[in-house]
């Protein structure tokens, strides 16, 4: 903490990244320490590979397309996740920056950082990151409360996953004391769905096999369904539709966003840890929500898979 704090304050200005498929944790959080810099009179550049969703444009995140800023900048700082191979197409510049920092909640890979505040035992990135503000003394508006308190609300499920702690409640009851309309983050975050939700979910439920005795779903969508539901393929909360289904541990979401190159989202529900599924495909996350991109043909990369959670199992 004491290094993160002293490296905001010596250092003017940042580039900050986030994960692909993007969620309101990575989002929120990167745009509520951009909020803070901006504050603190930093030049700040926000970058993330993938699209906002739009149940949580409420956000107001400013991404930046220009990348020259990346290597002209003093600091990288990574968000919601600690492997260059999560920030999608941006790896390679982050990996050529200056100062290298981390702050994260998912469990530790093995990329080098400069300096590194990973609290595997926080159920959000926005927790450890309000704690950061709190000291950096900086005064926190409605905007910024928002921003955490979505990170916080959505990692959390609404306060409802195991992660969910006293500390998770005792930051959210600070920041509501910001007066955003909860209401409103509530039902864009949790209950808002687009009218062609419908045929979305007919397509997932058409595209959702089950495997070894149904401890597994695996839901795939292909290149040109994937550009067709682009916007709600990349809400994690679209498929939360198979959560909960008795006799189920293991929920595979698989994207094909090019040409043998896939999106892969793992989900579980009381005791596999994905986190370690998701590594063998050079991937990360939590015990219960992890994620990877890798390429190879469906078929195989769809056996493997199954081999995977066999073993796990």
């Amino acid at each position: 903490m004491k290094d993160i704090l002293r490296i905001i304050k010596k250092y003017n200005s940042f580039a900050l990244f986030c994960h692909v498929s993007p969620d309101a944790d990575a989002l929120g959080s990167m745009n509520a320490l951009r909020l803070i810099l901006k504050k603190l009179n930093k030049k700040v550049y926000a970058y993330c590979d993938g699209v906002v969703p739009s149940n949580i444009s409420f956000l107001d995140v400013k991404l930046e397309e220009n990348e020259k800023h990346i290597m002209q900048v003093d600091v990288c700082i990574m968000l919601d996740c600690n492997s260059s191979g999560r920030i999608g197409k941006y790896a390679e510049l982050f990996d050529k920056a200056k100062i290298k920092v981390v702050i994260d909640h998912h469990q530790k890979s093995d990329y080098k950082f400069d300096y590194s505040l990973i609290d595997t035992n926080s159920p959000s990135t926005a927790d450890i990151l309000y704690e950061i503000i709190k000291e950096l003394n900086v005064t926190i508006n409605s905007q910024i409360a928002l921003n955490l308190y979505a990170g916080l609300s959505s990692d959390t499920g609404c306060f409802m996953h195991s992660s969910t702690n006293a500390m998770s409640h005792k930051h959210a009851y600070e920041l509501l004391g910001y007066n955003f309309n909860l209401a409103e983050v509530n039902y864009n975050m949790f209950k808002y769905k687009g009218s062609n939700y419908l045929y979305f979910y007919k397509t997932a439920l058409k595209n959702t096999k089950a495997y070894l005795g149904g401890k597994l779903y695996v839901t795939f969508f292909n290149y040109k369904e994937y550009l067709r539901y682009q916007d709600i393929c990349e809400n994690p909360s679209a498929f939360s539709f198979l959560e909960g289904i008795e006799g189920n541990e293991i929920r595979v979401k698989i994207l094909e966003k090019t040409k043998d190159t896939f999106s892969i989202s793992f989900r579980s529900n009381k005791y596999v840890n994905v986190c370690d599924i998701a590594r063998v495909f050079n991937g990360g996350g939590h015990i219960r929500a992890a994620g990877a991109e890798v390429m190879l043909p469906y078929k195989e990369l769809l056996q493997q898979i199954i081999e995977v959670s066999k073993k796990v199992l």
